[in-house]
């Protein structure tokens, strides 16, 4: 089979229907689709049974509840299941365009046949928002760019993209799992493939539509990372080890910030992830003010 497209789902029974129109409508139907129900309480169980049971469909449906683990787990468990060759994660609260298997074929098909074939970790194409604003970069006046996931910003290509993995290289790169908490960014696994040196070519089209709800995961993300602090350090340690420098302020703040809120000390902090305190203060601080259009100047003997 080509393709593998995953959908975690908790708590959206109205988007159900709407997703279901979405894949239906595809242009073409070489694909299956793994729908796995994290523990909705609502009413999400009977809306996709309902939507299952309107019509026979050209394509594969496998419907599995699990007990409430979070996405990550839910990706884990989806990728071992998996019978495409490819995966493409679709969330529960966003659709695609018409055509967007169709163009993912076409692009698949083309690294297939480029020399370079083995380094390649997949294809990607961009996401839009329901108004056709593009999340994100576009590249840099190119139609296809082939780079790692590390290399985005170098290539214009911020924001949230529409990624298709091969589904053997996401079974040697699992989502880390800590006991007793059920997020860690999608990043972790990206950026280690991306270390790896496999690439992905990205194309400047959207095949993708999403929007953040006010009750996503987007929400609300001091409580979450304070909810999930071991995977925040593990996230923050790889994001020191791989991310360019310039960006790891970034990741120290949100760190600092969290690690404020559960009444961390700065020396605590840096010990779980490696460094001086003076250097996680100096930079923490410094992100801070810059957040506030501010100068940060340090005092002390030379």
């Amino acid at each position: 089979m080509f393709l593998t497209i995953f959908t975690p789902i908790y708590n959206r029974e109205k988007y159900v229907t709407r997703l279901f129109n979405s894949i239906d409508s595809q242009t073409r139907k070489n694909f299956e689709w793994i729908i796995i129900n994290d523990g909705s309480t609502d009413g999400t169980d009977k809306e996709i049974n309902k939507n299952i049971a309107q019509k026979n469909r050209e394509y594969d449906i496998r419907y599995i509840t699990v007990k409430n683990g979070g996405k990550p787990r839910a990706i884990n468990k989806a990728v071992q299941l998996a019978k495409g060759k490819y995966f493409f994660i679709v969330d529960s609260d966003d659709w695609l365009v018409p055509n967007a298997v169709d163009l993912i074929n076409n692009w698949c098909d083309d690294i297939e046949h480029d020399a370079n074939f083995q380094n390649f970790a997949g294809v990607a194409g961009l996401r839009k928002y329901p108004d056709n604003k593009i999340n994100g970069g576009r590249g840099n006046g190119k139609l296809i760019i082939d780079a790692t996931n590390l290399e985005r910003e170098k290539f214009n290509l911020g924001g949230d993209k529409a990624e298709i993995y091969k589904t053997n290289l996401l079974k040697k790169y699992p989502f880390k799992i800590f006991k007793d908490e059920n997020f860690i960014t999608e990043g972790t696994v990206w950026n280690k493939i991306a270390a790896d040196g496999y690439i992905i070519r990205w194309h400047m089209v959207p095949i993708y539509v999403g929007d953040y709800l006010s009750d996503g995961l987007t929400k609300n993300s001091l409580k979450r990372d304070m909810n999930n602090f071991n995977g925040l350090v593990y996230t923050t340690k790889l994001g020191l080890e791989l991310e360019p420098v310039r960006n790891t302020f970034r990741y120290l703040y949100n760190y600092v910030e969290v690690g404020k809120a559960k009444s961390y000390s700065y020396k605590k902090l840096a010990k779980l992830i490696g460094i001086s305190t003076y250097s996680l203060f100096i930079k923490y601080n410094l992100f801070k003010s810059l957040k506030k259009g501010k100068h940060f100047i340090t005092s002390g003997k030379k």
